[in-house]
């Protein structure tokens, strides 16, 4: 018995000795375990980093906005999202209700975290063996969003904890609900809830109704799927007065159907899409589709009233009104219709450049462009850019239109519309049958610019040196200068009218007259040398070119090369190694019609940051390059070539204008730079360089045309205006001359004396009439690479001159 007792005792002790060391070791497998999970814990904590949850509006993404000058929407600078910020009272609390319903009822009553739902979430991940449900509250989103992405991952949940209780401790309920609702993304790229009522019912968030408000909380949990819309292709028997049209960009590779292209004409016919979206979908770019409800988010809307509901959001009667309520989709527009992107493109470079000046980097600069909530208020004047647009879209207004094998058409056309006084581009076309963005922007591409320099380099220049508009210079060959002349052999195209003044060598363009007056440039014109022969002998052509070259300089123009255009072809004739950009070449007119004064082409106005504060304001930065005085005596001589020479396509009644012709090398570039008392505007037409041929085989008349066609328009309600006469211009008789003329007063007209020297009038007749191109010089084009012009300075001996052009213009 005592020995069963002891037995039993002995096994009773081994079971208990078990028990306790199993319970030992479980309690240190706890114990590890939990020392592990806190180092892991800790270790993601430490790693996290800190955040400034007061600073939370830094955080959002908001989207920027150009708008006009006259503060009408532009375009939204979508990237990749579509975003606007919105204080809390401004959004309706049915929506307000709505999301915390579905997301986080007990939003109002948690200090971060809901510990009954994550019990609930922890049950069926172990279940289901996944991350599927989580138990993320409002505030933990918001940490998400903000800082932490959308990762499923253990370590992204134990970060989100921790910053939900940052948020908390710093912020109050209504500020994180803000927050949310501005931060959470709803399908289409867009992000907010202001985002999303424009989007989806174009209307500001405070109008939406309580189906709306139930709709739209119901896309954050699975935006793709709950999207209030999806897309389908247009049908022909589709009312297509009445779908909800997007025009959705494509592959290089795709090609809209025949039947997709009738459509399209059909919405054109109905206004739905404007000319220019028509030639997008001709050319491949966009394709046009139909928005219709998406049925699935009517089912999670439907939800969400119940839960409304259930929570005593709403009444019976409210849940019964909004299930019955029927969902319009209204998609709302991000960009002004009509109008080019080529503008916006130069806005956007401009608002970069600006940002860095500010102090941000390249990077930074580029992001906040699009992410920084800016309000950039451009130069633009919608009536103006959109007459342009529909304008350029003619393509009769083009002589031997054809398009490319790349679907563009050509010749192609740049045009810049600006106003001279302020500097504010007013409207620029790029480009015609084709967008901005990833395409070539014409207005900045440089092309030789012909006679069109001339006003602008020779007799700005000499004017200011001293020239006078009644300077008397022998509109004949020039081969006699020296030897270098007569194996350049520079000629009109046409006639050449003897003796005559500088006023009658502008107006009919002459390329021989435009070269003596370059001579004189930094010359004493009294000089002995210099009066008692024909041509001009005591004269310094480097420093002459280098003048007219500081002058370019000066007004703007960035392309010269300073070695290899250091001679007459270049700078008298326009036969320029990179040539100047139609942008460039507005510019450079403003002081002919802002009394000497230079204005940079503009488009950036002023930026207001999301908080008000303008960190930005354009100031007249104009400086002088020429007298008052000079400008409105150039200015005469202009009229001239407008009223009867070759810019007459230009002309219109009601209106003073001046301006320029200029063709280059067989008709490769065609111009017209005219001015009114209120705008300057450029017009270039020439084929893209990289079209095998380059002849376009019509005169500078079709730019000067289509300058009238754009210009004309947007004076119509304008009051005619002359280019004011300064006090001390007065018109004084030119001896020999049988005319009379501006001078600056105390001021008198060069090499006169030669008017009595000879009547020579023509040597060559007009082959052409004054209102054509009377300068080109064809032949000197076929003899080009092998005549060796004249050397203005030692840098251009030694260059290359196989490409000296002689770029003959109007």
């Amino acid at each position: 018995m005592n020995k069963t007792h002891k037995r039993r005792k002995k096994s009773f002790f081994h079971f208990s000795s078990f028990v306790k060391i199993l319970l030992i070791i479980i309690l240190m497998i706890i114990v590890l375990m939990g020392t592990f999970a806190a180092t892991y814990v800790l270790a993601v904590l430490q790693d996290a980093p800190k955040i400034d949850p007061e600073n939370y509006r830094s955080q959002i993404n908001e989207t920027s906005k150009v708008y006009s000058d006259d503060e009408q929407l532009v375009e939204t600078l979508v990237l990749n999202e579509f975003s606007e910020y919105v204080e809390l009272s401004k959004i309706p609390k049915d929506l307000q209700h709505a999301v915390i319903a579905i997301e986080d009822e007990r939003f109002y009553s948690h200090n971060a975290v809901d510990f009954k739902r994550v019990a609930g979430a922890l049950v069926h991940d172990i279940k289901t063996g996944s991350l599927q449900q989580g138990a993320s509250t409002l505030t933990m989103q918001l940490a998400k969003n903000l800082y932490t992405g959308s990762q499923k991952s253990l370590e992204r949940k134990l970060t989100d904890v921790y910053y939900a209780y940052a948020l908390e401790s710093e912020l109050t309920k209504d500020q994180i609900l803000e927050a949310y609702l501005n931060s959470a993304g709803f399908s289409k790229g867009t992000v907010g809830v202001q985002a999303a009522a424009k989007t989806f019912f174009n209307k500001d968030v405070s109008d939406l109704n309580l189906a709306e408000c139930a709709l739209v909380a119901g896309i954050t949990n699975r935006p793709e799927k709950y999207s209030p819309y999806n897309t389908e292709v247009i049908l022909p028997e589709d009312d297509l007065e009445n779908i909800q049209l997007i025009l959705t960009p494509v592959s290089s590779e795709f090609v809209n159907s025949e039947e997709v292209l009738n459509i399209a004409n059909s919405l054109h016919e109905l206004g739905k899409i404007d000319s220019f979206d028509l030639s997008q979908i001709q050319k491949n770019q966009v394709t046009p589709v139909k928005a219709v409800f998406n049925p699935t988010s009517k089912e999670r809307q439907t939800l969400i009233l119940q839960l409304m509901l259930k929570q005593k959001y709403i009444t019976q009667e409210q849940y019964d009104e909004a299930l019955n309520t029927p969902i319009v989709i209204n998609l709302g527009a991000r960009n002004e219709k009509g109008i080019s992107s080529f503008f916006v493109d130069e806005v956007k470079e401009e608002t970069k450049s600006i940002l860095k000046d500010l102090g941000y980097s390249e990077e930074d600069a580029n992001n906040k462009l699009y992410s920084g909530g800016f309000k950039i208020y451009s130069s633009m004047n919608v009536e103006i850019q959109k007459h342009m647009d529909e304008t350029v879209s003619n393509a009769s207004l083009f002589p031997g239109n054809y398009i490319n094998d790349e679907g563009i058409p050509q010749p192609q056309v740049a045009s810049v519309i600006m106003d001279p006084h302020t500097g504010e581009v007013k409207g620029l076309i790029g480009g015609r049958g084709i967008s901005g963005s990833a395409n070539l922007n014409r207005a900045d591409e440089p092309r030789q610019p012909g006679s069109s320099i001339k006003p602008i380099s020779v007799y700005m220049t000499a004017f200011e040196d001293g020239a006078t508009i009644g300077d008397v210079y022998k509109d004949a060959p020039i081969g006699s200068i020296s030897p270098a002349y007569k194996k350049w052999n520079p000629k009109n195209v046409g006639s050449y009218r003897g003796w005559t003044t500088i006023r009658n060598l502008i107006k009919y363009s002459s390329n021989v007259g435009t070269i003596q007056v370059a001579r004189d440039i930094g010359s004493d014109r009294d000089a002995a040398a210099n009066t008692k022969n024909t041509f001009s002998k005591a004269v310094d052509e480097p420093k002459a070119a280098q003048m007219i070259m500081d002058n370019l300089e000066n007004i703007g123009v960035t392309t010269l090369d300073r070695e290899n255009d250091a001679n007459f072809s270049a700078l008298a004739l326009g036969g320029m190694t990179n040539g100047i950009s139609p942008l460039e070449m507005a510019g450079a007119y403003t002081p002919l019609a802002n009394e000497g004064i230079y204005e940079k082409p503009t488009f950036v106005n002023k930026i207001v940051a999301p908080s008000g504060d303008t960190i930005y304001e354009k100031k007249d930065e104009g400086k002088k390059a020429m007298s008052k005085e000079n400008a409105f005596i150039l200015t005469t001589a202009l009229e001239d070539v407008v009223k009867s020479s070759t810019g007459t396509s230009a002309n219109f009644s009601k209106m003073s204008i001046a301006g320029k012709t200029g063709t280059t090398n067989q008709q490769k570039e065609v111009w017209f730079v005219g001015y009114t008392p209120y705008y300057v505007c450029s017009v270039f037409i020439g084929k893209d360089q990289k079209e095998q041929n380059q002849n376009l085989r019509f005169p500078s008349s079709v730019a000067a045309k289509l300058w009238r066609e754009f210009m004309q328009p947007i004076h119509e309600d304008l009051e005619n205006k002359e280019f004011e006469q300064p006090e001390n211009v007065v018109k004084k008789y030119i001896k020999g001359s049988g005319r009379s003329d501006y001078f600056v007063e105390g001021t008198e007209p060069h090499f006169t004396n030669k008017l009595y020297w000879g009547s020579e009038s023509t040597t060559t007749k007009s082959t052409k009439k004054d209102s054509d191109d009377s300068d080109k010089d064809k032949k000197s084009d076929s003899k080009n690479n092998n005549n060796e012009k004249p050397k203005t300075s030692t840098k251009s001996s030694k260059s290359n001159n196989s490409d000296y052009r002689t770029g003959n213009i109007n």
